[in-house]
């Protein structure tokens, strides 16, 4: 009898701690999907939000729902490297691709776990970004539509560098250009950015690049020099002028920059033949050399 008591003790105890397992791998799941969703807001913040937004189209597509339109290894291949997804033939990445203007996506070096970090936290948000309406994008588009001339005027000198930027970054028009009276031609490093306003879906995209640059020539350009909240409203406002305009506006001509970098290469190129020609030609002991020839 005790052993037979001792043996449904024992099952008693088993099943016990059983359910303890159970219940402490549901709790570590849970606590781990809630810190897997937080993890991918932090890296969307970081790596997404100057392009993408839920509930509203910017400089690429909204994600709402992305989830559940593609598969996850066809968003896996397209977060790593748009561009090689678009060149292996796939219709869908070359449709985007195009959809948005030809703008490439910077490939991304984060990891995998990373990347379904991100696409977790977007299906946990779809739902709500559903509800946004297309008054809010509207008025988001169009923000600096009002805005005065003053500020349009500090954006201009902002873009080709009358204005310097209050923490040291470069001027726009050393890798852009923007065909607009009075400014002169600029960089041909970056796209032409006369068009740049509507392209790149308005006011909510000019913000959300300059805010966030994603662009790894960008980002290390104004690293630890980033843009005031001012700066960016002007330069808005100027793109957004410049747009308006583009039908009305030509470029300066010549291109300063251009045929300046040209001239400076060729003056240089004359400054190194000059100092190559009145080098010294003979060896430093060749007159001792002539006198000994002169003594035999």
């Amino acid at each position: 009898m005790k052993s037979k008591n001792n043996h449904l003790l024992s099952l008693t105890r088993k099943r016990i701690l059983s359910l303890e397992v159970l219940f402490c791998s549901i709790f570590i799941l849970l606590f781990a999907k809630v810190d897997f969703a937080q993890d991918g807001e932090a890296i969307f913040k970081q790596n997404c939000s100057a392009c993408h937004k839920m509930g509203m189209r910017l400089v690429g597509p909204d994600l709402t729902g992305v989830t559940t339109k593609r598969t996850e290894e066809w968003l896996m291949k397209w977060t790593r490297s748009s561009q090689a997804l678009i060149k292996s033939g796939d219709a869908d990445a070359k449709a985007i691709y195009d959809e948005f203007g030809g703008i490439m996506m910077p490939d991304q070096t984060i990891s995998d776990e990373e990347i379904k970090a991100v696409y977790a936290f977007i299906a946990s948000k779809s739902e709500a970004a559903t509800a946004a309406t297309p008054a809010v994008t509207e008025a988001v588009v169009n923000a600096s539509a009002d805005a005065t001339p003053e500020v349009i005027e500090l954006g201009k000198n902002l873009f080709v560098g009358s204005n310097a930027f209050s923490n040291g970054g470069a001027a726009c028009i050393a890798c852009h250009n923007v065909n607009y009276t009075g400014v002169i031609p600029g960089g041909l490093l970056a796209k032409d950015l006369t068009t740049a306003h509507s392209r790149l879906g308005g006011d909510a995209g000019i913000l959300g690049i300059l805010g966030a640059p994603p662009f790894p020539a960008m980002t290390q350009a104004y690293k630890g020099k980033a843009i005031t909240e001012t700066e960016i409203a002007a330069l808005t406002a100027f793109l957004n002028k410049v747009d308006k305009d583009t039908a009305n506006q030509v470029a300066s001509s010549p291109n300063l920059l251009l045929y300046g970098g040209a001239g400076g290469l060729v003056g240089l190129l004359v400054i190194i033949y000059l100092l190559w020609f009145v080098r010294k030609k003979d060896t430093v002991k060749k007159d001792i050399y002539n006198r000994q020839l002169k003594s035999i």
